[in-house]
């Protein structure tokens, strides 16, 4: 990953998002949080992004949602799907949108780590 390539963190409650960016700083790597996916498109920070986290039940436009956005835009930025929804239906849908990784809440920090080194390589 170049200096200038970051990680983008799209999460609408705010404790998930402070834990999930520090963690990834604390790695070394570059992370920058949006409350919603409609925040993070708007935002023109697609273009330097390596990996998306997103949660799948924001306000607005869901994690899969964002992730079938980012398809459509012809994107091929890995997305990292985190819930803490366990129904099946969900947990399908989230699975059929082909994430990097789903992981649920709340998820050890180990398996996070390696999910996001996976998702870059």
């Amino acid at each position: 990953m170049s200096p200038d390539s970051l990680i983008s963190v799209v999460d609408d409650d705010a404790s998930v998002r402070t834990a999930v960016v520090s963690l990834l700083r604390s790695c070394g790597w570059k992370a920058l949080a949006f409350d919603s996916a409609e925040a993070f498109l708007e935002s023109g920070e697609l273009a330097r992004t390596h990996l998306i986290i997103t949660d799948i039940q924001m306000q607005g436009m869901s994690g899969i949602d964002l992730k079938r956005e980012l398809d459509a835009r012809g994107s091929s930025v890995p997305v990292i799907i985190i819930t803490a929804k366990t129904d099946a239906s969900v947990m399908e849908r989230a699975k059929a949108c082909n994430p990097a990784c789903l992981l649920r809440k709340p998820f050890d920090s180990e398996d996070f780590i390696a999910c996001v080194e996976r998702a870059l390589a």
